[in-house]
């Protein structure tokens, strides 16, 4: 049994599904780390932080980009919300040679009980990130079939617009990761749906060096399908929307805002 909070290798399948204005379909393929924070931070896994290699995975790329321990950023994200005793790990897609570049990465917080939150670090091509903590408002276990819901307040695509809601669901595994964002419009229908999926593996030297050699160069290739992505949109007459600046609240919260005993 392969637990994402020992460290694994994550072969997700990323899909992307519009409707409305355009019908189109968008997917690849990526392997992410499942990376403990405490083991990572400690040297105790096969990557470790600033590491020089095909993948590497650089702290100051995550968080608030001040350099602080990734432990240091995250505890000040969930101990406001009462969740600071959770131990937590960062899914995410690793450097490649030269560049570096990540849609959204998972920060995955749970204790005994189970899964209590996840904060989902999402950037743009334009070098912004916001925040969206996803919990249950009582702290409660989130369950694979919950739907957690937030405001979309952060600009990430030109052809879709600030405004709306996402829906979140996640699953933690074990032997899988999954995260699903579907994005509601005006009039409280789904225009884009999205997911990053796939089983995990156990993070091993071995298994890294063999992802890290048939993947080298993945983010470059992320980062190249997102703008083809971006030109057969334009190219199909979709609406641009220019970048409007970036709030000042980088942080929110998604939550279904049900309190329950627990």
């Amino acid at each position: 049994m392969t637990d994402l909070w020992n460290g694994a290798l994550l072969d997700c399948r990323v899909w992307h599904a519009r409707s409305g204005d355009v019908r189109r379909d968008f997917r690849y393929s990526v392997t992410c780390l499942a990376l403990p924070v405490a083991r990572f931070e400690a040297g105790a896994l096969p990557i470790r932080p600033d590491a020089r290699g095909l993948w590497s995975v650089r702290p100051r790329d995550y968080g608030h980009r001040d350099g602080q321990p990734l432990s240091r950023f995250i505890a000040g994200q969930l101990d406001p919300a009462g969740l600071g005793h959770c131990e937590v790990t960062l899914v995410t897609l690793p450097r490649s040679p030269g560049y570096g570049f990540n849609p959204v990465s998972f920060w995955l917080a749970r204790d005994s009980r189970g899964l209590r939150a996840v904060l989902a670090e999402v950037s743009n091509t334009f070098g912004e990130r916001h925040f969206y903590l996803c919990r249950h408002a009582d702290n409660r276990p989130i369950g694979r079939s919950d739907r957690i819901s937030g405001e979309k307040i952060f600009h990430v695509s030109p052809f879709l617009p600030r405004e709306g809601r996402y829906v979140f669901r996640f699953d933690p595994g074990p032997d899988r990761f999954g995260a699903w964002v579907d994005w509601i419009g005006e009039g409280g229908e789904v225009k884009l749906q999205t997911s990053m999926a796939g089983p995990a593996r156990p993070l091993t030297a071995g298994r890294l060096a063999r992802a890290q050699w048939r993947h080298a160069f993945q983010a470059q290739k992320v980062i190249a399908l997102i703008h083809w992505q971006a030109l057969k949109l334009a190219l199909r007459g979709v609406r641009f929307n220019s970048k409007p600046r970036q709030l000042a609240q980088t942080v929110s919260e998604a939550n279904d805002g049900v309190r329950q005993d627990v």
